[in-house]
């Protein structure tokens, strides 16, 4: 039997809450120990619980991404993922910065909830991949030919994943193992961000863990 997976989940949208916490209920190895609406809530309950993980809204009663901060600075082992609405780069941004692991869209469907809630237990990050793809395209649309440091080996590796193919599979379709397959998708993701802000580094690499999460299905 699987490790239990103690979680807490913040939203001030009942309806939305509720919904969460029923998707989580399809997995027996995951237990949402408490339910808050606010900010407040998120820390307090982090105090009371020290859950494996807490899923938290942005806009909510006291701001989520102050929430994490907060969290960050308890001497808890809880990790953060943010469940929001919001796809903007600079809420993906600030809410690493205020220590998130991962990076959620509602409507999320139950399986890859599922599969971020493990991957994020596991001690890896997790972010949206229709997020992190469009963040990165995006970004690649202020540069002139945003493809051209990219190989075609690597563009034909950056189309699979837009399929969603995992690193095996990609494995297979390219003729070569895994392990050169994550070596290759880091490159690529590096060359694709290498001219933005120093500071922005720290997103980059989360985008990929959170991309490898998803690919791996751990």
């Amino acid at each position: 039997m699987s490790e239990e997976t103690c979680v807490v989940v913040v939203d001030d949208h009942a309806l939305l809450r509720r919904g969460v916490v029923r998707a989580l209920a399809l997995d027996d190895s995951i237990k949402v120990v408490a339910e808050g609406a606010s900010a407040a809530d998120a820390v307090e309950l982090t105090r009371m619980y020290a859950p494996d993980l807490i899923l938290l809204d942005i806009s909510m009663p006291g701001n989520g991404i102050e929430a994490a901060r907060a969290i960050r600075d308890l001497e808890v082992s809880t990790r953060v993922v943010m469940l929001t609405v919001s796809g903007d780069e600079d809420d993906v941004t600030h809410a690493l910065e205020a220590g998130a692991v991962g990076y959620l869209l509602k409507g999320t469907d139950a399986l890859d909830l599922i599969t971020a809630v493990k991957s994020v237990k596991a001690g890896e990050s997790f972010i949206s991949p229709n997020l992190a793809l469009r963040i990165l395209s995006d970004d690649a649309q202020a540069k002139a030919s945003p493809l051209a440091p990219l190989s075609e080996y690597e563009k034909r590796t950056l189309c699979l994943i837009s399929e969603g193919l995992n690193n095996r599979e990609i494995g297979e379709q390219l003729a070569v193992t895994e392990k050169m397959v994550q070596d290759n998708v880091t490159d690529i993701f590096r060359k694709l961000r290498a001219r933005n802000r120093a500071e922005e580094a720290l997103v980059v690499e989360q985008i990929w863990v959170g991309l490898q999460s998803r690919l791996k299905l751990h």
